[in-house]
């Protein structure tokens, strides 16, 4: 007890060098906490998108037999899939639909056109409503179930702003999307829709959220009047409930073989355990990284302490040689400095934490997902901290102890 209150006074009187000593730690512990809790969140939403992901869509592939994919001047001579394709792969066993991969979204998430009004053009991203839509408008109504048959849209507020003065002038005007004038009912509340998508990437998952909307049928049609380009190089295929989308993809595969005998390269699907693989592959490297992390933190904070202490046993040598003069055995003088370097390192633990919880919650604002603090990484900061403050400051603490006390009287 009496050690502990030594160690307390001393550190009371270099409140200075205590309060740069916890500064290094505060700062090591907060990167810590700040690193694993992005690290948790980060894989957190990879799971939920897997989760989220159809298990009946996939998309089929051409890729040549030089491995370097189709190029344009390639593209003049070889045509992996046509319109012909499309209507006859429709009749495969367990096939829902089947349509051209666009901009890399599922086949029924968006289809990207220009848009006018009144000699204004924007360009715009338009999807189907879902009946789960939670969709939050401006101004304008939503639509109802005698709409279905209609060509009205949602536009988002963006688009709206683009090509009226005011959102609210749009109501009741008629848009020409690649030809086709949809009567505009409502004005989206960008912001607000934006953050029900889920950022980063749930923000896929749902794209219609982010996307001025309109009916099923007329974003079917929309897409039927505008899908059999001469350049088509991936289908998304949604199957029938109930089949297994892998063995549909391969008897499509196999079909399109047969439609284009001889062709030079390969159709592809994705391999399900490929995708496993590398989302396990890339949690690892998380991990990983968020390991390094903490052991280059703690390694900074730690050499930190340790000059610290070393000045701090510099500087002391006058009340180290008395003390061992008047009877203090070595021991009690390394007890001592590894106390007051362990004290200051659980005291910096426990204040970066704190601000590494909070930094968490800001950051949280900004990345477009949750980061998530987890107990594991709290005891890790402890365990830290205290293995911190033995190691790093048991070198000062030793060289302490073994001070003649003679020489060290007289410095």
């Amino acid at each position: 007890m009496g050690l502990l209150k030594n160690s307390l006074a001393n550190l009371k009187g270099h409140k200075l060098r205590v309060f740069v000593a916890l500064l290094w730690i505060i700062i090591g512990i907060t990167s810590v906490i700040l690193v694993s809790s992005i690290g948790n969140g980060f894989q957190k939403e990879i799971k939920k998108s897997v989760n989220n992901a159809n298990p009946n869509k996939t998309t089929i592939s051409f890729e040549s037999a030089d491995n370097t994919g189709l190029t344009n001047d390639m593209s003049i001579f070889l045509k992996p899939f046509n319109a012909k394709d499309l209507e006859e792969l429709s009749f495969v066993e367990g096939v829902e639909r089947i349509a051209p991969a666009r901009d890399g979204f599922n086949l029924d998430s968006t289809y990207s056109s220009e848009a006018s009004f009144d000699k204004k053009t924007t360009y715009v991203e338009v999807g189907p409503v879902k009946k789960d839509s939670k969709i939050n408008l401006i101004c304008g109504r939503d639509f109802s179930l005698d709409d279905e048959k209609r060509k009205v849209i949602l536009l988002t507020q963006q688009s709206a702003s683009e090509i009226f003065e005011n959102p609210e002038d749009a109501l009741g005007h008629g848009i020409n999307v690649n030809g086709t004038i949809f009567e505009i009912i409502g004005v989206l509340d960008d912001s607000s829709n934006q953050q029900q998508a889920g950022g980063f990437l749930g923000g896929y998952q749902d794209m219609q959220f982010i996307t001025s909307l309109i009916p099923k049928k007329a974003f079917d049609s929309l897409m039927s009047q505008n899908s059999y380009s001469t350049e088509i190089y991936q289908l998304d295929l949604v199957c029938s409930k109930g089949y297994n989308v892998n063995e549909v993809a391969n008897n499509i595969i196999a079909k399109l073989y047969e439609m284009h005998p001889g062709i030079n390269g390969s159709y592809t699907t994705p391999d399900p355990t490929e995708q496993t693989a590398y989302l396990e592959s890339i949690n690892s490297n998380v991990n990983k990284y968020v390991s390094i992390i903490t052991v280059v933190a703690m390694f900074v904070g730690g050499i930190g302490v340790m000059n610290i202490m070393y000045v701090s046993v510099m500087e002391r040598q006058r009340e180290i040689g008395i003390r061992r003069a008047i009877g203090a055995k070595p021991r009690s003088i390394l007890f001592q400095f590894l106390v007051e370097a362990v004290f200051i390192t659980v005291c910096g633990g426990i204040l970066g934490t704190i601000v590494g919880f909070i930094a968490t919650n800001y950051v949280s604002k900004y990345i477009g997902f949750e980061a998530i603090p987890s107990l594991n990484s709290l005891l890790y900061a402890i365990l830290a901290t205290i293995l911190t403050g033995v190691v790093f400051g048991l070198i000062p603490a030793f060289k302490a102890s073994k001070l003649d006390p003679i020489k060290a009287i007289y410095k």
